[in-house]
């Protein structure tokens, strides 16, 4: 105690005297000398009495590692207003904001109509993915180096701490995904089905989850949250641009670049909301004169009656047949797939790694 309130300045020394040093005076002591003396004459004469063993590496139970742990990160995700409360208004303020432009017209009527649905489905998708990687990175990188030093000790596995923030991120997830598509979803105007609402529920809560733990990936993988951020703002960049959207599907058959359209998980994402949203929906959408969805509907430019399709129609046309109803379960088997490789990369980094510097 007087050694710790002397070096921070607390102690009863007072003035430039200089403070006593405890090591040096611990090497010349006799003290020191009795127990070298000690351990040289039980590692001469070793015996099943002075053998020290335990019976397991941790001091306690997996079960009770995984239970302490899990209690403790929640603890602290119900402490940490700042990254829980922020992402849940963020959700909200963003079903809210784009979910008004069209509380005055809820059902398309033209092609205009249609691909700025689209659109909004891929923006607000988007940005609460890059909103969930950023924000988590900081969480995680406190609680992992914290880890490190708890692993030094052998207090507890990376199963435990894994297994932890799973459990504690998941509620969270699910609540910001359900604030956001109770805003959006139903100011837009989108179907009423219940499959349809569950749909689009579950793919938004996956493609949260899926960025969440991407983010805690980076940030197992790498040595800050500077450098994460680099590498989940490239891989959000990849996504972004070959989701689908962008840059459509039928114009990237054939090319180099056709493998980041199935590898980026943005193309699953808004297969799935625009695919299951639009499935069997015979709303009446008018196409503009000389669009693939003008041709497909067999119009000509001097016909009276105006050309029209249905909006389910017209997601085929627009994505040249790529999304279609039967690609949904695929879909979610990727994302499923990718939260689950997510987790154990982030195991594999844990168990490997070590970036604290003492």
């Amino acid at each position: 105690a007087t050694w710790m309130l002397t070096t921070i300045g607390a102690g009863s020394a007072k003035g430039k005297t200089k403070p006593f040093n405890y090591a040096d005076s611990y090497s010349g002591s006799k003290l020191r000398d009795q127990c070298l003396a000690q351990i040289e004459m039980l590692k001469a004469d070793p015996t099943d009495e002075n053998n020290v063993q335990f019976t397991s590496k941790y001091a306690t139970s997996h079960a009770t590692q995984r239970g302490v742990v899990l209690r403790r990160i929640i603890q602290i995700y119900w402490r940490s207003p700042s990254y829980n409360m922020v992402r849940l208004l963020v959700s909200v303020i963003v079903a809210l904001l784009f979910g008004s432009v069209y509380a005055s017209q809820r059902v398309p009527r033209s092609e205009g109509d249609m691909n700025s649905r689209v659109t909004s489905i891929f923006i607000t998708f988007l940005f609460l993915s890059v909103n969930a990687m950023n924000t988590v990175l900081a969480v995680f990188e406190v609680e992992r180096n914290m880890f490190y030093r708890h692993k030094a000790a052998l207090m507890y596995t990376e199963k435990a701490l894994l297994l932890g923030f799973t459990l504690a991120e998941l509620p969270f997830i699910i609540l910001a995904s359900f604030a956001f598509c109770l805003g959006f979803y139903f100011l837009v105007g989108f179907s009423t089905l219940f499959y349809k609402m569950a749909l689009y529920f579950l793919f938004f809560t996956l493609n949260l989850g899926c960025w969440t733990f991407l983010g805690q990936m980076m940030m197992s993988l790498f040595r800050d949250s500077v450098t994460a951020q680099g590498f989940g703002g490239l891989m959000i960049s990849l996504t972004s641009l070959f989701s689908g959207l962008l840059i459509r599907p039928d114009n990237l058959k054939g090319t180099f670049w056709v493998f980041m359209y199935w590898l980026m998980p943005g193309h699953y994402v808004l297969e799935g909301l625009v695919a299951s949203q639009f499935h069997e929906d015979d709303t009446t959408i008018e196409a503009n004169p000389g669009s693939p969805f003008f041709e497909f509907n067999n119009c000509t430019i001097n016909q009276e009656e105006k050309c029209t399709g249905t909006a389910e129609d017209w997601i085929f046309v627009s994505f040249g047949g790529a999304f279609q109803w039967e690609n949904v379960p695929w879909n979610v088997l990727y994302l499923v797939g990718l939260l689950i490789s997510a987790r154990l990369i982030t195991w594999f980094a844990l168990t490997k790694f070590n970036y604290l510097a003492k």
